[in-house]
């Protein structure tokens, strides 16, 4: 095992309690912005938090360089067959996640999506989140996502309990959308 003394903040159990609550805050309000205590940018920060020997991680979008990946010391995978998979939001999934059964939806696979940030931009889409956790309506602007998530995760997560969980990452922010997250918008 590498010497973790060099490893950044991140990989300490201090930081990654602090970003196991703000993930843990962010499914039970979802859209809300959470920030990360990390120095590592949010992807790495939330894989350092949630991944571990035992799962499985696929990188499609090939976002991991070799020392991260040893870092995590995650089992790759494919798309089709990943507990966790990091991809491109600004490009179209090209992938059947795992969606679990009606037995075990908990093995519904978990998408961690890097996105340019959550301001109104000219390029953002406005999505209004309605389900648990919300209030009333929650919206919530997202820069650089393709449309083509939000369909498919309307596809995915037609049959609940089965489906899939995204989390949004952007800098040092992260969101949530759990499967049980009804998202309208102009798409």
């Amino acid at each position: 095992m590498p010497d973790q003394a060099n490893y950044p903040s991140t990989y300490t159990p201090q930081v990654q309690q602090l970003n196991f609550k703000a993930l843990m805050n962010a499914f039970a309000y979802p859209g809300s912005i959470q920030n990360l205590d990390g120095q590592s940018p949010a992807l790495e920060q939330v894989l350092a938090t949630l991944i571990d020997g035992e799962v499985t991680l696929a990188d499609p979008d090939d976002m991991l360089n070799a020392d991260v990946r040893m870092r995590l010391e995650a089992r790759m995978a494919t798309p089709e067959s990943a507990n966790f998979i990091v991809c491109q939001g600004n490009r179209q999934p090209a992938f059947q996640p795992l969606l679990g059964t009606l037995e075990e939806p908990e093995k519904g696979a978990t998408l961690v999506v890097q996105v340019q940030g959550f301001d109104a931009t000219a390029a953002a889409l406005k999505l209004t989140l309605t389900g648990p956790g919300i209030q009333k309506e929650n919206t919530l602007n997202v820069a650089a996502l393709n449309e083509a998530w939000l369909q498919s995760r309307a596809f995915w997560n037609a049959a609940f309990p089965t489906g899939v969980d995204f989390i949004l990452v952007s800098e040092n922010h992260l969101v949530a959308w759990p499967r049980t997250t009804q998202i309208q918008g102009d798409f």
